[in-house]
């Protein structure tokens, strides 16, 4: 085998082995806030391995605040300080609600993705997105939770419920579910636990509800979603 076939296979190989996200163009959409206001709702949907960066022009020690409703569990935001690819908020981990001070001026990016176990499948999720900023920090509240649905869950049986729904998102038996406390914050209410699958290792989840105790969903908290 000459060099240059060589060099033709390993550029092949290569190819064949990058993420599928690092062949999928990012979609960029500046954030404009109407006249007077300090917030802007934009709604949008990504599929498979779409991938929407929003932008939002702001100064080091504003407050800004993102909130993201979407109709799937698998879809989520990051945000990007200026210049940087390093997020600074991972909503796979944080969740779906974002509050802080900024510590750069310049363009933030608002980045909307779905996880790659449902972009693998082709998945779509609708969303809207609100994005705040506020020029004094002290003046900005955290951004409201996600509302459930039905009714409300007792304290005492938070935890159970939590293990029933994991139960059958992950498939497996009950002694291969542990759960945490719950714990209750500005948003709503989280357990944290672990599914053990056994090959497919051992998957990390959040059981939300929100401050009334109603039931959200239960959230993949492993980078490769179920």
């Amino acid at each position: 085998m000459n060099w240059k076939h060589g060099a033709i296979i390993a550029l092949a190989v290569t190819t064949a082995t990058m993420p599928a996200i690092a062949q999928a163009p990012i979609r960029t959409e500046r954030v404009q806030f109407a006249r007077g206001a300090t917030s802007a709702t934009v709604r949008g949907a990504v599929r498979g391995y779409d991938t929407v960066d929003y932008v939002v022009r702001a100064r080091a020690g504003q407050a800004m605040s993102v909130s993201l409703q979407t109709s799937s569990t698998s879809a989520y935001f990051n945000i990007l300080p200026p210049r940087s690819e390093e997020a600074i908020f991972n909503g796979s981990i944080n969740g779906a609600n974002f509050s802080g001070r900024l510590k750069d001026s310049g363009d933030y990016r608002v980045r909307v993705y779905l996880m790659r176990n449902a972009a693998r499948r082709g998945e779509r999720a609708t969303f809207s997105l609100t994005i705040g900023v506020n020029a004094r920090p002290g003046n900005i509240g955290a951004a409201p939770g996600p509302i459930g649905s039905g009714a409300p869950i007792p304290a005492g049986n938070r935890v159970a419920y939590c293990r029933g729904e994991a139960l059958q998102q992950y498939g497996v038996r009950p002694n291969y579910i542990r759960t945490s406390p719950a714990i209750a914050n500005a948003t709503g209410i989280i357990i944290d636990g672990t599914a053990d699958q056994g090959r497919n290792g051992i998957k990390r989840f959040r059981c939300r509800f929100d401050t009334r105790g109603r039931f959200i969903d239960v959230m993949a908290m492993t980078r490769d979603g179920f």
